[in-house]
């Protein structure tokens, strides 16, 4: 595994507001990443009960992606994958953090003839605001442009704030503009990746996926980061009921439960 990177890496996801890491992965890496995850999505689908009948809008969206959240707090392997410090440092390293906690880890899978994802910005979703938020998404099969690679609106993470008017992560694929009408002549960046490619993306940078128009799916695992000393803004968000619950605006998130610290610079990792 690729446990560093260089200034000009650093120079470029601030510029950018996101980052390619070729190879991030060594091949017998990405193999145990894959059957862990493979064989977590699965127990996950098993233990999900039915829900009610979607609207056409729900319909769309479950078409998007199928998305499995914190894998890591029901299945050991994939906490040791996501408790890795040293993805953890890249992380701190890029985002300019003194360390960083997990938020939440997510598998993303695009099944065959999936729908594109909406444009978005993440961070204004989340339990706090920081410009330092990041996000590692692993490509654990290709991703090209014709099965749902990530594209990017580079440098509007210099630009973005941290309210939006409404949900926009469940819009149409450009109803992001409404919100910021100066991104719309922005030519998006297309990242194909390598399977065992990661790419760091900025809480704060609008990002995007493509339909998957292939007979198999594409698989992706991502692990949202906060830095270490993020405060609790008062939105929920995919905190659980007991941390919620217990927090006041303007609290430190500090959980070692559910928030784990992941890589610190400061010699208190637990």
């Amino acid at each position: 595994m690729i446990d560093h990177v260089t200034d000009s890496q650093i120079a470029s996801y601030q510029e950018d507001g996101f980052l390619v890491v070729e190879g991030l992965l060594q091949p017998s890496e990405l193999e145990h990443w894959r059957g862990v995850i493979d064989q977590a999505v699965a127990r996950f689908q098993t233990r999900r009960s039915p829900s009610e009948s979607p609207t056409a809008e729900q319909t769309y969206y479950r078409n998007v992606f199928t998305q499995c959240v914190n894998l890591w707090k029901t299945d050991s392997e994939v906490e040791s994958l996501v408790r890795d410090a040293r993805l953890g440092k890249l992380a701190a390293s890029l985002s300019g953090s003194i360390g960083v906690r997990l938020y939440h880890d997510h598998a993303l899978i695009k099944q065959p003839w999936a729908n594109p994802t909406n444009l978005h910005v993440d961070n204004p979703y989340d339990p706090f605001y920081s410009n330092k938020a990041i996000m590692l998404w692993v490509a654990l099969d290709n991703a090209t442009l014709q099965n749902g690679c990530l594209y990017l609106l580079a440098g509007t993470h210099k630009q973005s704030h941290f309210e939006l008017g409404g949900n926009l992560r469940q819009a149409s694929i450009g109803d992001l503009f409404r919100e910021y009408p100066e991104w719309e002549d922005i030519e998006p960046t297309a990242t194909e990746m390598q399977a065992g490619d990661g790419i760091f993306i900025s809480g704060l940078a609008a990002h995007a996926a493509g339909p998957n128009m292939t007979t198999k799916p594409r698989r992706a695992f991502a692990m949202l980061y906060m830095p270490e000393d993020a405060v609790f803004n008062g939105k929920k968000s995919a905190l659980p009921d007991e941390v919620f619950e217990r927090l006041d605006e303007g609290d430190l998130l500090e959980d070692d439960t559910h928030l784990p610290l992941i890589y610190s610079t400061t010699g208190t990792m637990p």
